[in-house]
């Protein structure tokens, strides 16, 4: 019902392909189930479909805003959070093949994400991008694609417009991205150009050590030799993006997908693989996207320490996190404010004294 003559912002955060635990499984819609039957896997089969069924809820956004004459002054933009996670801690039997690690982890598997940009306002379309972009590049490339000035106050912006970039496949505008700077569970890393500092690469916690994972989930084992020539040549002409972009005579050409395409050597073996847990490990990105070699030991002191306290400089005016605060089941108690999830921090003083929250005080 939104007027077409005026600006519109719409934000989809699908919960699909997410699952929150090994006791929550993945779930679908019944029409879905039996499209992926030629899946062996049945973790892997519920996970295809799911990410259909999102592809489905896409294609009806796509198809609201053609018929409004919308899209050929839109900017779409499609971008994961994360990378897949193959670990049975949370059972969707996601893949980042063959980049190594996943999910809460700073190896590529875990934060190279994919991601699309679409829009008729694009000088060039129809190719992929190798330039550095981080997710808070995204506030100041829409405002610069929306009036062409962006953000005048770069100062204290993080993000970098990239819409002369992407627009025009032009020269690259960003050479570092702080992955993570957390001292919660002591993990950081950083790119600077094609070279990335890892200290403390991935999470332990519940007792598990998940570092070697994305290369031995016995899931993903199974569906390495799974290929989906039918999919490609029916479902996807078949949907609605697909039809209405054809409407458009923007017929996407599916090929472009292969210059995104990663290769690595054959899967390594884990247990020759630096976990960069408890030292420091140096990978060039482009050589070797699987971070297979740790170069520590091979490049200069000096480069290293440059890097690190890089990184040490950026964390010095970083705000503390709130997670520092230690756990307190009882003062966090739901009973406490009217069975509502609140930030309990917040309420500190009303959970000591065990006073019921009003609602209309939340």
């Amino acid at each position: 019902q939104h007027n077409a003559s005026q600006p519109m912002f719409l934000y989809v955060p699908y919960q699909a392909v997410h699952s929150s635990g090994r006791t929550h499984i993945l779930e679908l819609p019944p029409k879905y189930t039996d499209m992926f039957s030629h899946i062996s896997s049945a973790d892997r089969r519920t996970f295809a479909a799911i990410a259909y069924s999102m592809d489905a809820s896409i294609g009806a956004v796509m198809e609201a805003l053609h018929n409004k004459h919308m899209l050929d002054n839109s900017i779409v933009i499609f971008i994961s959070d994360n990378g897949g996670d193959p670990r049975e801690l949370t059972g969707n039997s996601g893949s980042n093949r063959p980049l190594r690690g996943a999910k809460m982890g700073l190896f590529e598997g875990g934060i190279r994400v994919p991601a699309l940009l679409w829009s008729p306002l694009l000088n060039k379309s129809g190719y992929v991008s190798d330039a550095l972009i981080h997710v808070t590049d995204l506030l100041p490339t829409v405002l610069d694609a929306i009036d062409g000035t962006g953000i005048q106050d770069q100062k204290h912006l993080y993000g970098i417009s990239q819409w002369s970039t992407l627009s025009t496949s032009g020269r690259p505008v960003r050479w570092e991205i702080y992955h993570n700077v957390d001292p919660v569970w002591n993990q950081s890393a950083i790119r600077w150009y094609d070279w990335k500092l890892v200290q403390n690469s991935e999470p332990t916690f519940l007792g598990k050590n998940f570092v070697n994972y994305g290369y031995t989930d016995r899931h993903i084992e199974v569906n390495t030799k799974q290929s989906f020539p039918g999919l490609q040549s029916t479902d996807r002409h078949n949907c609605k993006t697909y039809r209405i972009l054809s409407q458009m005579s923007r017929k996407p050409d599916y090929n472009v997908l292969r210059g995104s395409t990663v290769r690595c050597p054959t899967r390594p073996n884990t247990a020759t693989l630096a976990n960069c847990r408890h030292e420091l490990c140096l990978f060039n990105i482009r050589d070797d996207p699987c971070e297979q070699r740790d170069l520590i030991g091979q490049i200069e002191p000096e480069f290293v320490a440059i890097l690190w306290h890089r990184l040490l400089e950026f964390n010095r005016t970083a705000v503390s996190p709130l997670s520092l605060v230690p756990l307190d089941p009882v003062a966090s108690d739901p009973t406490l404010y009217d069975n509502t999830w609140v930030n309990w921090l917040d309420y500190k003083d009303m959970s000591n004294s065990h006073v019921t929250a009003d609602r209309s005080e939340l």
